[in-house]
């Protein structure tokens, strides 16, 4: 194995000797400058990924989920009692899924709801 990649260095060594190198010409920074200068590059203004209201969002459901798991711990009583009357014949049937089908129904419902958003995401992206 050494004495492959050893010829193969070798060779590569002998062929950038024989090619040599290339200088550029004269004006050659001046004539990228100039093709840099006259490209009409607008520049977009800085957006964050995540914009404002989004975090208000995303805090909101931080406070509540701490709020909730200490009114669960916290020997709180919430009763609140909602006498809904269903008749007998709007029974439902009672699923009983595993924990793991209930993880990978929940992973695959987020995953198709987050695709059109991606796609629309990367649209604007690469629309301009």
């Amino acid at each position: 194995m050494e004495k492959q990649f050893n010829r193969e260095e070798e060779l590569m060594k002998r062929l950038l000797n024989e090619a040599g190198t290339e200088t550029p010409s004269a004006d050659f920074k001046k004539r990228i400058m100039m093709a840099v200068e006259n490209r009409n590059v607008t520049v977009k203004p800085y957006q964050p990924l995540i914009p404002k209201f989004m975090w208000y969002i995303v805090a909101a459901c931080m406070v509540s989920a701490v709020a909730g798991l200490y009114a669960m711990y916290a020997d709180i009583s919430l009763s609140w009692s909602f006498d809904l009357k269903i008749p007998q014949y709007l029974d439902m049937p009672r699923i009983d899924l595993s924990r793991t089908m209930q993880y990978a129904i929940a992973f695959v419902a987020l995953f198709f709801l987050e695709i059109p958003f991606l796609k629309r995401f990367v649209d604007r992206q690469y629309s301009l």
